[in-house]
């Protein structure tokens, strides 16, 4: 299971809306210089069920991170991001909040998990 894939992946359509205006989707931190980006982390990642001593379904837990000037209306593309990431197959994300005043954005945190495979089962 390839979860940045799926998450870049999902999100992409999001990118290619120049009405939003998001230009990248970045795993890690975001080092660029666009006013309102998204970026992910792992919150953690494991094996969940085991078969013949063998790690066989990992689940991962996944922040995505909308950056977003507080100027903008930002509930559209809130709505639109959570939609992505469930229909991509994560569970329903719960989405916090936050404002930052320190570069003036929203920074909106989407948490939410998949489950899948094992990378050893794919091997």
């Amino acid at each position: 299971m390839n979860v940045n894939s799926l998450i870049t992946t999902a999100l992409q359509p999001l990118i290619a809306n120049p009405d939003i205006k998001t230009p990248t989707v970045a795993f890690g931190m975001y080092k660029g210089t666009a006013a309102t980006y998204i970026n992910f982390n792992y919150v953690d990642d494991r094996a969940v069920i085991y078969a013949d001593n063998e790690p066989q379904i990992d689940v991962a837990i996944v922040q995505v991170h909308l950056f977003i000037p507080r100027t903008v209306n930002h509930m559209t593309l809130k709505k639109q991001i959570r939609s992505k990431l469930f229909k991509a197959g994560f569970t329903y994300p719960v989405v916090t909040t936050l404002e930052e005043n320190d570069t003036d954005k929203f920074h909106i945190v989407f948490e939410c998990e998949i489950e899948g495979n094992t990378e050893s089962e794919v091997i």
